[in-house]
C-alpha cells in the first residue's frame, strides 16, 4: 500500500511540472463543464448510460438524447423519470436504435431509480441520483470488486462495471471511467502493465486525489496524454543515498552504541567487586562459629553486653563535653575553675 501511494505521488508530480499544465488544465475542466451542463435531466443521464451499450460512439449516443429531448421536452411538464419512463413503454425502438434489448434495460434502469428518488423527500430527482453516484455503499461495492450485487444498478443484468461508471461519471460523481487511454497514461507515467479495470479506477482515482483534482478532470486529463502520445514526463530528483547505507557500501566499522559501552563498563565493575576464594572461605567460617552459639556475637544480640567487641565500643565512645557556661547555671564560670 505504501508503495501504490508513493507511485501516485510520484506521477502527480510529473503530471503538475509539465510545462503546459495550465493549458491542459484549462481544457479539460472545460469539456467536464459542457458535460455537466448537457446532463442537467437525471432521466435523460439514465437514458444515455443505457444507450452507450449499444457500442455506438458516444458522439452518436448524444445526438439522439438530444433529439429525444427535443422531441418530447415540455415548458409545463419536465422529464421526470415517471414520465419518461411512460413515454418510452409506447414509442417505438427507433429511439434505441431499433434494439429492443435496450428499451427493456433502459426501463429496468428507470425504474430502479423511480423507487430510489420514492425513499426520498423533497430532493429532486437529479440529486439523488448524484448521492447515489458518490455513495459510501456504491464505492465498497466496486472497491470489493462485487458491483454486480450493488442493489440499485449492479442487480440490472447487462449494466458491465465501464456502464456503471459512465453512469456514475454523467451522474456527478467523482470517479472516471476505465479505459484503454486511461490505462496507457497511468503505464506512461510510471505505473506497471496489465491492470484489470478496478486496479485503473483506484488507480486514477488516488492520482486524482494526490493533484487535488476531481477524478472526471483527471480522467480527461489523462485522455488527451494517450490521444497525443505524450510519455516524455519529468522525472523528479532523487533523495541521496543515506549516511548507514554509504557506510555499508564502504565496509566500514560501526561505532559502538552508547547504551553497550555503559553496560560493558558496569559489567567490568562487578567483576571487580567480587570477593576472592579466600574471602569466601573465611565468610563462611564465620556464619558457621556463630551458628554454634557458644560465643554471642554483635550479629547475634546486639544488646549483650558481654558480646565481644561490645567493651571496646563503649570505651570508644567520646564522653560528652557539658556546655559552656560554666557550672550549672552561674554566670561566669569558666571550665578550668571547675577543674580546680
Amino acid at each position: 500500500m505504501v508503495e501504490v501511494a508513493d507511485r501516485a505521488v510520484e506521477a502527480a508530480w510529473k503530471i503538475r511540472n509539465l510545462e503546459d499544465y495550465d493549458g491542459r488544465l484549462e481544457r479539460a475542466a472545460r469539456r467536464v463543464d459542457e458535460l455537466l451542463r448537457e446532463h442537467e435531466t437525471a432521466a435523460l443521464v439514465i437514458y444515455e448510460a443505457a444507450l452507450m451499450k449499444s457500442g455506438r460512439p458516444q458522439r452518436e449516443v448524444r445526438e439522439m438524447v438530444r433529439s429525444f429531448r427535443e422531441a418530447f421536452e415540455d415548458e409545463e411538464e419536465l422529464l421526470t423519470i415517471p414520465r419518461t419512463s411512460g413515454i418510452m413503454s409506447v414509442e417505438d425502438e427507433a429511439w434505441f436504435f431499433g434494439d429492443e434489448s435496450l428499451r427493456v434495460l433502459t426501463g429496468r434502469l428507470l425504474g430502479q431509480f423511480q423507487h430510489r428518488v420514492a425513499q426520498y423527500n423533497y430532493i429532486d430527482e437529479r440529486e439523488v441520483l448524484r448521492r447515489w453516484a458518490d455513495a459510501y455503499d456504491t464505492r465498497l461495492f466496486i472497491r470489493r470488486r462485487i458491483y454486480e450485487t450493488e442493489p440499485v444498478v449492479g442487480v440490472v443484468g447487462g449494466f458491465d462495471l465501464p456502464l456503471l461508471q459512465y453512469l456514475r461519471v454523467a451522474a456527478g460523481g467523482d470517479t472516471l471511467v476505465p479505459s484503454r487511454g486511461v490505462s496507457r497514461a497511468l503505464e506512461a507515467l510510471g505505473y506497471e502493465g496489465g491492470a484489470d479495470d478496478y486496479e485503473v479506477i483506484a488507480r486514477a482515482e488516488l492520482l486524482a486525489l494526490q493533484l487535488e483534482l476531481p477524478a472526471p478532470l483527471v480522467g480527461e486529463m489523462l485522455e488527451d496524454l494517450t490521444r497525443e502520445g505524450f510519455t516524455d514526463f519529468p522525472e523528479p530528483a532523487r533523495e541521496p543515498e543515506s549516511t548507514e547505507a554509504a557506510a555499508e557500501e564502504t565496509g566500514e566499522a560501526g561505532v559502538p552504541a552508547e547504551g553497550g559501552a555503559v553496560s560493558e563498563g558496569a559489567a567490568e565493575e562487578a567483576r571487580e567487586q567480587k570477593p576472592s576464594p579466600e574471602d569466601r572461605a573465611a565468610r563462611r567460617a564465620a556464619r558457621e562459629d556463630a551458628a554454634k552459639g557458644e560465643e554471642p556475637s554483635r550479629i547475634q544480640d546486639p544488646q549483650a553486653k558481654d558480646a565481644p567487641g561490645v567493651p571496646e565500643e563503649e570505651g570508644a565512645r567520646k564522653k560528652p563535653v557539658p556546655p559552656e557556661g560554666g557550672r550549672g547555671d552561674e554566670p561566669g564560670t569558666s571550665e578550668r575553675e571547675e577543674g580546680q
